[in-house]
């Protein structure tokens, strides 16, 4: 059964270009090369000053999860770098069992544009 991980965090509007550098060079490679991961999303919405993300990853398994986060629960723990570009962040994950899908959302990669719209 496939499950569902959502996880948000804020940054300045003025730091979220650097934030999806950081997504796209640590974070999404971390996850795209673990086992068990199914796909990686991350969206974000411009409000003003600020820009929310949320990142949305799909795993095979509650244990696949496991492994790539470290631990069984979905306490976040971002690193020194990330903190210095967030301004807040969930500290605990969201994880749901996805009990139906119907087709498909992207089969290939997509690129992340910054672009305050």
């Amino acid at each position: 059964m496939t499950i569902a991980r959502i996880w948000r965090g804020i940054t300045l509007a003025a730091k979220s270009r650097q934030y999806l550098e950081y997504l796209n060079k640590v974070v999404m490679p971390a996850c795209q090369s673990s086992e068990g991961n199914e796909g990686f999303f991350v969206m974000k919405e411009c409000q003003g000053e600020l820009t929310h993300f949320l990142l949305l990853t799909f795993w095979a398994s509650d244990e696949a999860l496991a492994k790539y986060v470290g631990t069984a629960d979905d306490v976040v723990n971002p690193t020194p770098e990330e903190r210095d570009l967030l301004m807040a962040f969930e500290s605990t994950a969201r994880r749901y069992r996805v009990v139906k899908k119907v087709g498909e959302i992207f089969n290939t990669e997509h690129s992340m544009r910054d672009n305050h719209e």
